[in-house]
C-alpha cells in the first residue's frame, strides 16, 4: 500500500476564488523521491501544505493516508518554523514531545546535525546562523522524528553547492531506509541523482515530466561610470563584537555608478550581515572603514539614495496590498504614484496589486519587496539573495529591471551562493576561506 495518495484533489483558498490546484493525482510509495517544479506562484508550496494538513477546507477530492504516517516538513523560509532559541533545543523539541529519555537526546541531536553536514555548538543561538544553516537545522529537526515522508520546499535556493551535495547524500540514505521524499524546486535538475518521478504544475494541474527550462535572456549591463565612486572600503576585518573574524579584505574595494557586482559566498560566510553593515543597520559589528555615497553608514543616513532588500522579504512588507506596498516610499519621498503600477506591470505583478503581500509566495514576496525599493530609483541597491524562489520568467524580468537601473546610474551589489557567470554582472566579490576578494584580486591569488 502507498504511504500517501491524492485522488483528484482540488483546492482554493476561498470559496469565491479560482482553484489554485485542480484534480491533483499523486501517489507516494516508500523509498521514492518526487520532485515538483512550476512557475513562481503556481501553487507548489500550497500543495506541500495541503499534504501536510495545515490548510483548511475548501478542498475537494480524496486523500488516502497510511495508518500512523509521520510527516516532516521544511518550509521555504525556515524562520517561520523555529520555536526555540538554540540549535540543540530546536532539534530536541520533537524528542521532548515524544518523551525520549534525556540521556538519549544528545546523541540523536548530534547524529541529525552530522547527517545534514552542520557542525556547530548545540548552544549556538539560531539567530546567529545564516538562512542556509537554518535550513539545515530545520531538516535535522525533522529527521529526529524519523518521518515516513520528508517534504522539502525550495532547498536549492537556500543552500550553497556544498549544502546541496550534502543534502543529496542525506536524501539517498533516507531513500535506502524506506523514507519517501517530496520536494518542490525551481531547479529540478539539481536533484537528478535521487529523483524517481518529476512533475510540474501548470494552470493548477500536476503534470508528469520535467518542464523545459526557461533560458535567461541575453541582457547587456549598462556602461560603468568609473568617474563616480559610490562606495569605498579600505582593508578590514569583518567580525561581531568579541568574536573571531568572519572574513577579512586585504585590498581596498570600490563600487562605481552603473556597476552590478555579485557578492558570492557559502552559507554562513557573513554576506547578509555585510550588506546590512553597508546600509548601516547591522548591530554588534566592529566599525568598518567605509564610505557609502560619501557618508558613514548609519541608520537614516541615505534616505531615497540607498535601498536594501533583505533575505527574508516578509520582514519588509507591511502594507495591506501590493500596490500600497510599492507606493509607500513614493509617498514618503513625494514621487509620482503612477510609477508603482508602471513597475508592477513591467515585472508581471500588476494582477496582484490588490492582493495582500503576506498571502503571496516566497518568490512573489521577493519581487514585491524589490519593486518597493527599485521604484524610487536609488543610487545604490543592496540585494540579499534576490533570486530565491523565482522561476526563469521572473528571473528574466528582474534582470531587465536591474540592468535598466544600472543604465540609469544605479550601483547594485547583490549576494548569492553561486557565481553568476552567464548573467550581466560587471564584477564579482568572492568570500572564500575567510578572505573577501574582487575578481582582479582573485585572479592574482590563483596565479600565485
Amino acid at each position: 500500500m502507498s504511504l500517501l495518495e491524492l485522488d483528484k484533489v482540488s483546492y482554493r483558498y476561498r470559496c469565491d476564488e479560482a482553484l489554485v490546484l485542480q484534480e491533483i493525482n499523486l501517489k507516494v510509495n516508500r523509498g521514492e523521491c518526487h520532485c515538483i517544479s512550476g512557475p513562481t506562484g503556481s501553487g507548489k508550496s500550497t500543495l506541500i501544505k495541503l499534504i501536510m494538513g495545515v490548510l483548511s477546507r475548501p478542498w475537494e477530492g480524496n486523500f488516502h493516508i497510511a495508518d500512523g504516517l509521520v510527516l516532516g516538513l521544511v518550509m521555504q523560509d525556515p524562520n517561520v518554523q523555529f520555536i526555540r532559541q538554540s540549535v540543540g533545543a530546536e532539534i530536541a523539541f520533537a524528542l521532548e514531545n515524544l518523551c525520549v529519555p534525556t540521556e538519549l537526546m544528545r546523541g540523536k541531536v548530534q547524529s541529525a546535525l552530522r547527517k545534514v553536514g552542520l557542525f556547530v555548538s548545540l548552544d549556538m543561538p539560531i539567530e546567529q546562523l545564516s538562512l542556509g544553516q537554518k535550513y539545515r537545522v530545520m531538516i535535522a529537526s525533522q529527521l529526529v522524528s524519523e518521518p515516513d515522508i520528508l517534504l522539502l520546499d525550495e532547498p536549492w535556493a537556500q543552500l550553497d553547492n556544498a549544502g546541496v551535495e550534502e543534502l543529496l547524500l542525506v536524501l539517498s540514505e533516507l531513500k535506502e531506509g524506506g523514507v519517501a521524499i517530496v520536494l518542490v524546486d525551481h531547479n529540478p535538475n539539481a536533484f537528478v541523482d535521487v529523483v524517481d518521478h518529476y512533475y510540474f504544475i501548470k494552470a493548477g494541474e500536476l503534470i508528469a515530466g520535467c518542464p523545459t527550462p526557461v533560458v535567461v535572456d541575453n541582457i547587456q549591463a549598462g556602461l560603468v561610470q568609473f568617474d563616480v565612486c559610490v562606495m569605498q572600503i579600505k582593508p578590514f576585518e569583518f567580525r561581531f563584537s568579541n568574536q573571531d573574524p568572519l572574513f577579512k579584505s586585504m585590498q581596498p574595494l570600490k563600487l562605481y555608478s552603473g556597476e552590478i557586482v555579485s557578492l558570492v559566498g557559502d552559507n554562513g560566510t557573513g554576506k547578509s550581515s555585510f550588506l546590512k553593515s553597508l546600509a548601516g543597520i547591522q548591530s554588534d559589528i566592529n566599525e568598518l572603514p567605509l564610505l557609502v555615497l560619501g557618508k558613514q553608514a548609519k541608520v537614516g543616513a541615505f534616505g531615497a539614495d540607498l535601498g536594501l532588500l533583505l533575505q527574508r522579504p516578509n520582514r519588509q512588507l507591511f502594507e495591506s496590498s501590493v500596490l500600497e506596498e510599492v507606493q509607500f516610499s513614493l509617498k514618503r519621498f513625494e514621487l509620482p504614484l503612477f510609477w508603482a503600477e508602471q513597475l508592477l506591470d513591467e515585472l508581471g505583478l500588476l494582477h496582484l496589486k490588490d492582493h495582500s503581500p503576506h498571502t503571496l509566495s516566497y518568490g512573489q514576496q521577493h519581487m514585491v519587496a524589490l519593486a518597493s525599493l527599485a521604484v524610487i530609483k536609488p543610487k545604490v541597491l543592496l540585494l540579499d539573495d534576490p533570486f530565491a524562489g523565482l522561476d526563469g520568467e521572473y528571473l528574466n524580468r528582474v534582470w531587465h529591471l536591474l540592468t535598466k537601473l544600472s543604465r540609469g546610474g544605479c550601483a547594485i551589489l547583490l549576494s548569492g551562493h553561486r557565481q553568476m557567470l552567464t548573467l550581466p554582472v560587471t564584477g564579482h566579490w568572492l568570500i572564500h576561506d575567510g578572505v573577501l576578494c574582487s575578481d582582479g584580486e582573485n585572479q592574482a591569488l590563483g596565479a600565485a
